[in-house]
């Protein structure tokens, strides 16, 4: 070590980066961007699958709760699947109080398969005032095949499953 001009021992401190030290950073940023990236996007879209299924378990338990608050049997939620839409309507009017479109909760889903017992119409679920309702099963799936199921029971109960791919 050499002395400076006060007397003092002046060691190579090095301040900063070397190139390699930056380009390994860099390298391994890049690698850990490639995994995440996807990941993320199918995490996404799988989130707005859970957000489509919940929305349409709340407006099933909503046009319940009207059916019993009113104490009538003419609420209905019609399913169609090739529009990818569901509409809450009066069967004494045929008037379409909402409809609700899948890709609204996400551009990835899509209304897969809608049946129900008994109701005349096979994708049409029907509320009495006694908080009954048509039995059957709703499907969501998106666009990495993962999909929900929703099974609506006679009493007036709604439980879900999903099956999601990654």
């Amino acid at each position: 070590m050499r002395q400076d001009v006060s007397g003092m021992k002046n060691a190579n401190n090095s301040k900063g980066f070397t190139l390699v030290e930056m380009a390994i950073v860099i390298a391994l940023m890049t690698i850990l961007a490639t995994i995440a990236v996807p990941a993320w996007k199918n995490y996404k879209i799988n989130m707005e699958l859970k957000t489509a299924t919940r929305q349409i378990m709340t407006d099933i338990m909503q046009a319940r709760l009207r059916a019993i608050a009113e104490n009538v049997d003419i609420y209905q939620i019609s399913f169609n699947v090739s529009d990818n839409s569901y509409s809450l309507q009066r069967s004494d009017t045929g008037a379409t109080l909402w409809t609700k479109n899948l890709t609204d909760f996400g551009s990835e889903n899509r209304l897969w398969f809608a049946w129900f017992w008994g109701s005349g119409s096979t994708n049409v679920l029907k509320f009495q005032r006694r908080g009954t309702m048509t039995q059957g099963w709703i499907f969501v799936r998106n666009t990495l095949s993962s999909y929900s199921r929703v099974r609506v029971q006679i009493v007036g109960r709604t439980n879900v499953e999903y099956f999601l791919q990654k």
